[in-house]
């Protein structure tokens, strides 16, 4: 920690401001969706929202909102990417226990149900890492339990309808909310919120946030750069500092990225990123062969090309490579992969954003 950095908890991504700013008309939305006085109090309802535009926080701080006679539960489809995974967690909400692994399906969903006392509103972040697996079922079960609203949260999927089964769509029928990316006068304001509660008074240039705002829309890329400058400051962040560390910055939002991940994660992106160094366009299979050669340098064994192929699908929805895919022909089916492009992420205009 450097002398400029008084509290560094605001300028992470787990802090949970008491107000977010340009959020006001989501917080309605929501707030409206769960009002005592509408004609059916629970409702279920899908927020969609590019990375970094304060999806998470927006619900964490929803949930606050409840009285005691309301049950909120929420879990990120991130580590808990399983049925079986959510089960668990939320009975360990739900009751203080520890299931641990060895039970079926239908007796976690049993002792769930059993456990629903109470008005229960569940949040299902990330849950395009759910549906990869037996999300769908999942969904399903909870839509259709008595007394209890989902909230699924989502940076890729504006719908869930194409991507569940119809019963289960018909079973959710969720409210659709729309998260719009910052703009750069939002991200502007939003940083400088983080660094006056973080960092020594008159220790950010304007232009310092000015630059960030202008490359990025994504908050969460934002208080990394920021960070690192701060980090990296003798007494002040400026324009040049930012500059300097800009892709230092960026690798700090990876590595946060990939910490919920397993170590084979940050291989295959770190092969990734050695490939791509001409911004060219790679090949899935070169990408594999490139890992397995890293993991036989280091004396790691390599995972099945077909569970490297699910991880490059995680990379995906992260937002970390772009992928092209091609079915048939002379190239197979295959992809082809590049890193993503963050530093061009610039909005294309300054409005404000808009609940939809």
């Amino acid at each position: 920690m450097t002398d400029i950095i008084d509290t560094p908890d605001p300028l992470t991504r787990t802090y949970l401001p008491a107000q977010l700013i340009d959020r006001e008309p989501e917080q309605e939305t929501l707030s409206e969706a769960f009002a005592a006085d509408t004609e059916t109090r629970l409702q279920h309802v899908h927020l969609y929202g590019p990375r970094g535009t304060g999806k998470t926080h927006l619900v964490k701080q929803f949930l606050t909102t409840f009285p005691s006679t309301v049950t909120t539960c929420y879990v990120s489809g991130r580590p808990h990417d399983t049925q079986y995974k959510v089960l668990e967690r939320l009975l360990q909400q739900l009751t203080g226990e520890h299931v641990g692994t060895g039970h079926h399906i239908a007796d976690l969903q049993r002792r769930l149900r059993d456990a629903v006392n109470l008005e229960t509103v569940v949040v299902i972040d990330e849950v395009e890492f759910l549906l990869l697996n037996d999300g769908d079922d999942l969904l399903y079960f909870l839509t259709r339990l008595e007394n209890t609203a989902v909230i699924t949260v989502s940076a890729t999927h504006r719908s869930l309808e194409p991507e569940v089964d119809d019963r289960t769509y018909s079973s959710f029928q969720p409210r659709v909310l729309t998260l719009n990316p910052y703009t750069p006068s939002q991200v502007r304001q939003i940083l400088a919120d983080r660094a006056r509660r973080a960092l020594e008074p008159q220790s950010v240039e304007r232009t310092a946030l000015s630059r960030i705002a202008a490359t990025t829309s994504n908050i969460a890329i934002g208080l990394c750069w920021l960070r690192t400058a701060a980090e990296a400051a003798d007494d002040a962040v400026t324009r040049s500092l930012v500059d300097e560390v800009q892709s230092t910055g960026y690798a700090a939002y990876v590595t946060e990225l990939l910490a919920d991940f397993t170590p084979h994660h940050r291989r295959l992106y770190d092969t990734i990123e050695l490939l791509d160094r001409d911004r060219n366009p790679v090949i899935s299979g070169a990408v594999y062969e490139a890992y397995r050669d890293r993991c036989a340098d280091t004396g790691v064994e390599p995972l099945s090309e077909r569970r490297i192929s699910d991880f490059l699908t995680h990379l995906e929805l992260l937002g970390l490579i772009e992928a092209t895919y091609h079915y048939g022909g002379r190239k197979g089916k295959t992809r082809e992969l590049q890193l993503v492009d963050w530093d061009e992420d610039t909005p294309s205009s300054d409005s404000s954003s808009e609940e939809r």
